[in-house]
């Protein structure tokens, strides 16, 4: 089986591409030009061979990224939500870890609508963290009571989700991998993950959540299937109708204390 890209270096290298074409039309061809004239000719023909190589890249990380685009929209729209242009009041809407590090973050490839009962809002949380532009999948899913601060990744998705806090491992019995606390209690951690929950998070792709009163956000790596993510969205419905009553209560108790 092979093993998946980290997701910082998945959103590095697709966004990254981009920059091919610069590279190509702007650099690569007029040394190319030079090195087929100038002698020894087989330097000319090493660099044409190089560039085409990350072209043919380009080409087919643009390809796979249209395909997806495409399979998402097609299974939005039978299941009646919406896609639309994101505005920037969404990015907005979290103003905790990790979505207010970055005064110019934004979003992008927003879906809404209503799955399971619970109003979402989805898409593609663009930031930059000490010099790096990175990005994840989010899920805003609707609470009805607020919750107390928590954020809680798999390691692979601390690089892009929270690469500015430092990670606090969670030692729990039968989670997929290694989870670390990057935001609030570890009580309410250990709390959350729960063995019902564990067994949630163990039948999909490894996936993470942020929240603080009356949001909950799940957190993903960027460039998912249809598959996958829809899985993902049922999971997450999962954890809050899981959530413990312990943890609404807590939370109940923050957002008190806040607002006196």
């Amino acid at each position: 089986m092979t093993r998946p890209l980290r997701p910082a270096l998945a959103w590095q290298l697709r966004q990254g591409s981009v920059l091919v074409y610069v590279i190509w039309f702007g650099v690569a061809v007029p040394l190319v030009i030079v090195g087929l004239l100038v002698e020894p000719r087989w330097v000319g023909w090493i660099m044409l061979a190089w560039f085409a190589v990350l072209l043919v890249f380009t080409l087919a990380m643009r390809r796979a990224d249209v395909r997806l685009q495409k399979a998402w929209a097609r299974a939005a729209g039978e299941l009646g939500w919406r896609i639309s242009a994101a505005g920037p009041e969404v990015a907005e809407r979290w103003p905790f870890p990790p979505f207010d590090a970055d005064p110019q973050a934004g979003v992008a490839e927003v879906t809404t609508g209503r799955h399971r009962g619970r109003e979402f809002v989805a898409g593609e949380f663009r930031h930059r963290v000490r010099r790096r532009n990175l990005g994840f999948d989010f899920l805003d899913l609707q609470v009805d009571r607020p919750l107390p601060p928590l954020q809680v990744l798999p390691a692979g998705l601390g690089s892009v989700a929270a690469a500015s806090l430092l990670p606090l491992r969670l030692e729990v019995a039968g989670l997929p991998g290694r989870y670390d606390l990057f935001n609030g209690r570890e009580d309410h951690a250990q709390a959350l993950l729960h063995p019902g929950a564990v067994e949630v998070l163990t039948g999909v792709a490894p996936f993470g959540f942020s929240c603080e009163g009356r949001r909950f956000v799940a957190i993903f790596p960027a460039y998912r299937d249809t598959t996958t993510a829809l899985a993902q969205l049922d999971a997450a419905c999962d954890l809050l109708d899981l959530m413990p009553e312990q943890l609404w209560r807590e939370g109940e108790q923050w957002a008190a204390t806040k607002s006196s």
